[in-house]
């Protein structure tokens, strides 16, 4: 969905940002890294109930995700490591960022159907690219627009909104599973034409 942004940011990120991180010595599993610490800590800090700081971790863990790819495409160092350790920590960051909203106060049993259902568009995406069909901006939940509403829910968590972060929990299940659908249709036409 913000496909048109990403192909903006993939363009002009490596040009800038890219460039200066990696001059000043960051590389681009290390920036996957440092957001996978960040994505660490939002269950701890929400356990201790500070939950102030879970909107914070999740955008910074968000921003390392694209800087990583930015200083990838900025030093030519793009790697399939590389590309397997930010999907793979993508993952599991999902996952503590549900569970940093469920000890929030989120409903448990609707998060984790989000986030099963999120990790289903995840291996959706995977199984169509090994199978040769070209994935990226497929589906009305890709990861960006995951974390944009594991955010907002996190701002209304904090307030004790819990009735409005279900209901936004409750739509990234339902656009989980229309993602799902849709890039299964994908996958499905692409193969009937090869």
């Amino acid at each position: 969905m913000l496909g048109k942004l990403r192909k903006y940011v993939n363009e002009v990120l490596p040009k800038t940002v890219g460039k200066y991180l990696s001059k000043i010595g960051l590389t681009p599993n290390g920036a996957t890294l440092i957001g996978f610490m960040f994505a660490i800590i939002a269950p701890i800090l929400a356990y201790y109930r500070i939950y102030v700081l879970i909107p914070i971790m999740i955008v910074l863990s968000g921003l390392m995700d694209v800087v990583d790819g930015a200083i990838a495409r900025a030093t030519n160092k793009t790697t399939k490591f590389g590309a397997y350790l930010d999907s793979l920590t993508d993952r599991i960051s999902d996952m503590l960022f549900f569970l940093a909203l469920i000890f929030a106060g989120v409903n448990p049993y609707l998060s984790i159907i989000a986030l099963g259902f999120s990790e289903v568009v995840s291996y959706a995406r995977s199984k169509g690219e090994l199978l040769g069909v070209k994935m990226e901006g497929v589906g009305l939940l890709e990861r960006s627009e995951r974390l944009i509403l594991l955010f907002i829910a996190s701002i209304f968590a904090i307030f004790k909104l819990n009735l409005i972060a279900n209901i936004i929990i409750l739509i990234v299940a339902i656009l989980g599973v229309i993602t799902i659908y849709q890039r299964s249709l994908k996958i499905k036409k692409e193969l009937k034409n090869q």
